[in-house]
């Protein structure tokens, strides 16, 4: 009998350890422990009608890891892109792969489905798109709580509600950021005001004010994603990881209409958000890419769009740098990483355009630092990289490249962060 005591006491204790929901052993969440991913297709959350009048089912697919004990696990809530317009849904390659990547590390990953405009011309109209965004953030508000509502009906997908993160790429950028400072119809020009309440009803500024009662995310990803006006950036608790390509000509990189469209109107995209965040008092990391376009890690020219979507080694770097930024949320210890701080100030480059024979002068508040310089073609590929000693003035570079724009990133370490600084050079 003292045996059989024994043995049940043991068995429960294991058990325990492995359901416990913030075991960071074996590097859980940052390491892929599981080598397996279920998944639950299609589960339906709503039936709403289109802009054409057409009704039609609202999908989510939910990944777990397969095997996985643990009782609670955090959850990696992902939007796909599209322009709003109907050319991508939940199964959209990249989210798949992200949600893929979460599970295995131990999430619930999550790829929602949304309303968007069957009519492609739809791009063209302002009164359109904008109809469109505000359906398509009701509809990730409904998704979220349709999710959130499963955790009071038995908690089928073992998930802890303190543990939420929302994200998404493109359009899905775009709605996270929207849904995370979006709180009244206020801060929206009063013609769109009308155009929301068109969609929603006239109960919208109160689903906006509402639209974290069921669970409030701790962290926002905008990979490719933009904000309507900076000024609806405050600390309200989300904090943000932005991601952005120095050459998106689709969404802005730093303002601009999208995809140059003179009918949309203005967007602030990653690199005017990010110093806005800072001075909110935000946690907030913003991931430059120089040099690559719309999405960074996306092929989207002629034939790699055809034979090569996804550049895989910069998709990884980006799902690193997501699982990375997420890990101290989770209830574990481990450092992840040094901060990285992009500064405001552009490096002067001289002469500029050049023969590939330049300088660039070091900050003035950076000196006797040790620097590494990485410089980039227009199609985002490194062509230079090189570590230099502390100096006081300048870093000449003397290399054979071919005519082009090149984008320069130059960072240095200091207190356990990094500072980045970058710049642009023509060669002749």
């Amino acid at each position: 009998m003292r045996n059989f005591l024994l043995f049940t006491i043991a068995f429960w204790m294991l058990f325990a350890t492995q359901a416990t929901a913030s075991d960071c052993s074996n590097d859980r969440y940052i390491k892929p422990i599981f080598s397996r991913v279920d998944i639950t297709k299609d589960v339906k959350y709503a039936r709403k009608k289109q802009s054409d009048g057409q009704y039609i089912d609202l999908k989510y697919d939910v990944y777990q890891p397969h095997g996985d004990t643990a009782s609670q696990r955090p959850i990696m809530l992902l939007i796909h892109g599209g322009a709003y317009l109907k050319l991508l849904d939940h199964n959209s390659p990249d989210i798949v792969l992200m949600c893929d990547y979460f599970a295995k590390r131990g999430y619930v990953a999550v790829s929602l489905d949304y309303r968007q405009e069957p009519n492609l011309l739809g791009l063209l109209s302002e009164e359109t798109m904008v109809k469109a965004v505000a359906r398509a953030l009701i509809d990730t508000k409904d998704a979220v709580n349709h999710m959130i509502m499963s955790y009071q009906n038995g908690n089928p997908y073992r998930i802890d509600t303190s543990k939420t993160f929302i994200g998404g790429v493109s359009a899905g950028a775009v709605s996270s950021l929207f849904i995370s400072y979006t709180d009244s119809l206020g801060i929206l020009p009063p013609q769109y005001q009308q155009w929301v309440k068109d969609v929603i009803g006239d109960s919208a500024d109160y689903i906006l004010q509402h639209r974290f009662d069921m669970v409030k995310p701790k962290a926002c990803i905008s990979i490719s994603g933009a904000l309507l006006d900076t000024n609806w950036v405050y600390n309200n608790g989300i904090d943000m990881l932005v991601i952005h390509g120095s050459a998106d000509e689709i969404v802005p990189y730093r303002y601009g209409k999208p995809f140059n469209i003179p009918t949309l109107p203005v967007l602030y995209g990653g690199k005017s958000l990010y110093p806005v965040m800072q001075r909110k008092g935000i946690r907030v990391e913003f991931e430059d890419w120089l040099g690559r376009g719309h999405v960074p890690f996306m092929n989207l020219t002629f034939p790699d769009m055809i034979f090569n979507l996804i550049n895989q080694p910069i998709l990884d770097s980006t799902e690193r740098h997501i699982a990375q930024f997420c890990y101290p949320y989770l209830g574990c210890e481990r450092t992840t990483g040094i901060k990285q701080h992009l500064m405001q100030d552009n490096l002067a480059v001289f002469p500029n355009p050049s023969n590939g024979i330049f300088s660039i002068t070091i900050p003035k508040d950076a000196i006797f630092q040790q620097w590494n310089v990485e410089v980039y073609d227009i199609s985002g590929r490194q062509v230079f990289q090189q570590k230099y000693g502390a100096t006081t003035d300048y870093i000449q570079i003397q290399e054979n490249f071919a005519p082009g724009m090149y984008f320069i990133k130059m960072q240095y370490e200091k207190g356990n962060d990094w500072y980045v600084y970058t710049g642009k050079v023509s060669v002749y």
